[in-house]
């Protein structure tokens, strides 16, 4: 019998284009009566969070509180205490968060924050599973983080430098409006980071130990979408290609929600922690995928486990993924991905000269500390963990996964 330990989709989607001139009347429904849109300085600048505003305010039983525009990328607990204070201050009922991964972040854990009457520190120890909310409403602007579906809200502890979070049921937004006209106008550079990491989500819910019948139902197809569709959107920036490209990144999420991550996200914490307290340039989280997911693929697939092969093999027939010719689905997928990246013009190395010993071990040990660890496709050691993170300072387009064989 198929183990199916427990699926959550706590979540309500509306979906279509111009589906945002619904949210005054669908926060009304959910009993919301005064709502603040959460944003940041790029959103503001452009104007799409006046256009919410805009809706917001002639729409009836709800009252527009104003713009919230000082979330930064990667928040951390002090930025989402500020916005905390302002929605206390305001009598605010209701959150919108408008915007990509961090802005939702930082809006569903205020949420909580001020429902529960605690520093968003406090409820991050605690949980969120028995905690309360204000209604929560997510409103993305990219095909990425998946984060409106989201459990799980990522923050940087101010004190340790470490990603943390809030993460329980009350964590997840009540509703998320999902229309994909708020997406034609993204910068390149972050629509691509932004489908990589979405695709990452869907990749790594699929090679999962603990992916099901249900994560693989959402995983498979979504992966396809985002490899096939994202270089087709980035020239044509039309919404019949940026839809399905939404749906699949929220797809994707409730896949890697339910079934877990690996080690490209595993690695990826431990990384962006020492670059967040140390001397190191940074990357984003999507460019760090790209440079660890084609290392972890050529790890994975050297596995030697029947059912990673399979799985492996399903996604690389998903993608007509043909060379090397004769080679095992691991390899033909690691190829097509590799080439798919360099092809985006993503990052294939990190972009530090050297790693501290020091920082070399925190990072595997913050690796193996985390879930996703656990979830791999493949148990990798500490001497495999210390491996791949030496080989993420190398160039993956001067060796053969690169094409130069």
């Amino acid at each position: 019998m198929t183990r199916i330990d427990r699926y959550a989709a706590p979540t309500e989607l509306v979906y279509g284009d111009g589906v945002v001139d619904r949210i005054g009347a669908e926060i009304a429904r959910l009993g919301g009566r005064r709502a603040l849109v959460v944003t940041d300085a790029g959103l503001a600048g452009a104007g799409v969070a006046d256009r919410v505003g805009s809706i917001l305010t002639g729409s009836d039983g709800v009252e527009f509180a104003g713009i919230w525009s000082d979330v930064p990328q990667d928040p951390t607990f002090a930025d989402v205490d500020r916005l905390a204070a302002r929605l206390t201050g305001d009598a605010v009922d209701t959150v919108v968060s408008l915007g990509a991964g961090s802005v939702m972040a930082a809006g569903r854990s205020a949420a909580v924050a001020v429902a529960e009457g605690k520093p968003v520190a406090e409820v991050a120890k605690a949980g969120a599973d028995g905690a309360r909310s204000l209604l929560s409403v997510c409103v993305p602007t990219t095909a990425g983080s998946g984060g409106e579906v989201s459990r799980q809200a990522t923050l940087t502890d101010d004190r340790s430098g470490q990603k943390s979070g809030v993460r329980g049921w009350a964590a997840a937004a009540r509703l998320a409006v999902l229309d994909p006209e708020l997406l034609v106008s993204v910068p390149r550079g972050q629509a691509i980071a932004s489908g990589i990491d979405a695709m990452v989500h869907a990749l790594e819910a699929y090679w999962s130990k603990r992916a099901t019948p249900l994560t693989d139902a959402l995983a498979r197809p979504s992966f396809h979408t985002l490899v096939t569709l994202l270089p087709e959107s980035l020239e044509k920036r039309d919404t019949a290609t940026l839809g399905p490209l939404l749906l699949a990144s929220t797809m994707a999420n409730l896949a890697c929600g339910n079934a877990g991550l690996g080690l490209v996200h595993g690695l990826n914490k431990g990384i962006a922690t020492v670059t967040h307290t140390k001397h190191y340039t940074g990357l984003s989280y999507g460019m760090l995928h790209a440079v660890l997911l084609p290392w972890v693929l050529r790890y994975n697939a050297g596995s030697g486990s029947a059912e990673t092969d399979r799985r492996l093999t399903d996604l690389a027939d998903d993608i007509g993924a043909a060379d090397p010719p004769g080679g095992t689905g691991g390899e033909r997928l690691t190829t097509a991905i590799t080439a798919w990246l360099d092809g985006l013009g993503a990052p294939s190395q990190l972009p530090w000269e050297r790693c501290d010993d020091e920082d070399v071990e925190f990072i595997v040990q913050d690796t193996l500390g985390r879930p996703m660890w656990k979830d791999n496709a493949r148990t990798a050691t500490e001497d495999d963990v210390r491996e791949l993170l030496k080989l993420s300072l190398t160039d993956w387009r001067d060796t053969d996964l690169g094409g130069n064989r």
